[in-house]
């Protein structure tokens, strides 16, 4: 009977953070469990360049140190010096992650369930094939629950006839007005002529793929986008609620990923506090790590409550970004805000509903 050092289910950018940060070092044998095939999947991650960050720059495919805020009547431009912008695509994350010193064996496979059994625990798939592990590291979560909010995207890749984008300038949040709908398009210009243009929904329901594109396409035609060749798409949901699941009594079970409480629910943003909670479940005696301090997650329960009962257009976003300066803004998307830019924030919100939800 052959026991792994550890067995990883899910493969997404946490379980294969786990694979490099806690075993790429080794001569361990891991096994790890996907039921899709991960060499299939291929979009981008965002985040600004934080210092847990930094030791994964090599691998960044692009930076950028201006973004803009707006709508057809405003629009807010930050600037970032030492925090750019930046993306990594799945694709190259996992390969990165791919090359190590420990041998990692992936199956195609989805877990029914796993138990421990003396000091390992038996994994069966639902094949109903058994494997064994010391440790497991549970990357599944639940990214939809009833009557809470989703942050729901879908992107495509074009090429256009030369010089038709500003290279480097991001567009991070273009608000287009939808009546009772918080929708904004996201344009990552990877080149004059190459770029990701995307229609993200902060709402309860999801949407067919029509829906974006039809958004997609009015905007590229309102920005006078008429010719361009699709290469490629991208869709995802992210929770805007606390997806992480009750830690496990056993020291020898981790819970990661959104299912282990990464993600930063106010703003969607999960990759990069993935990877900072594997860095410190690296260094720590227990089986949980905390990402987000206790401030940050109380501001992001009272955001979250004034998003689902209020008709949010974006002013709230952009007032924010108004009030801020680039390092501000990219400080409170990465949940590392000082004092004073805490108060600024919530000076930019709206009063009576915020006070409302305060005291819920």
């Amino acid at each position: 009977m052959k026991i792994y050092k550890a067995a990883i289910i899910g493969l997404g950018p946490s379980g294969l953070a786990v694979n490099k940060i806690l075993y790429g070092d080794s001569s361990n044998e891991v096994i790890a469990f996907d039921n899709e095939d991960i060499n299939k999947r291929d979009n981008y991650f965002g985040f600004w360049l934080t210092d847990w960050m930094k030791p994964f720059e090599n691998i960044i495919e692009k930076k950028w140190y201006r973004w803009t805020i707006g709508n057809k009547n405003i629009n807010i431009i930050h600037n970032s010096i030492d925090k750019p912008y930046c993306v990594i695509s799945f694709k190259k994350w996992k390969n990165f992650c791919l090359e190590t010193k420990n041998k990692l064996e992936i199956k195609n496979k989805k877990v029914a369930k796993y138990f421990p059994i003396k000091n390992f625990f038996k994994v069966i798939t639902d094949d109903n094939t058994e494997y064994y592990a010391e440790k497991i590291y549970d990357s599944r979560s639940t990214k939809e629950k009833k009557g809470e909010l989703l942050q729901h995207f879908y992107g495509i890749n074009i090429t256009v006839p030369d010089n038709t984008f500003n290279k480097n300038e991001l567009t991070l949040m273009y608000f287009t007005g939808e009546k009772n709908l918080l929708h904004f398009m996201y344009i990552l210009p990877f080149s004059h002529n190459k770029a990701l243009v995307e229609s993200t929904v902060f709402s309860k329901d999801i949407f067919n793929n029509s829906w974006y594109r039809e958004k997609i396409y009015k905007y590229l035609n309102e920005k006078n986008i008429i010719e361009f060749k699709e290469t490629g798409e991208e869709k995802g949901i992210i929770p805007m609620f606390m997806a992480a699941e009750k830690n496990s009594s056993s020291p020898n079970v981790f819970n990661i990923g959104i299912r282990g409480g990464a993600c930063k629910p106010s703003t969607g943003y999960a990759f990069s506090f993935l990877i900072k909670q594997i860095q410190l479940l690296k260094y720590s005696k227990k089986n949980s790590v905390n990402i987000h301090k206790f401030l940050e997650r109380k501001m992001d329960k009272i955001f979250i409550n004034f998003l689902k009962n209020n008709n949010e257009d974006g002013q709230s976003f952009i007032k924010l970004a108004s009030n801020l300066n680039g390092n501000e803004f990219q400080s409170f998307m990465m949940g590392d805000s000082n004092l004073l830019t805490k108060f600024k924030i919530i000076k930019s919100m709206p009063k009576i509903p915020f006070i409302k939800e305060l005291f819920k």
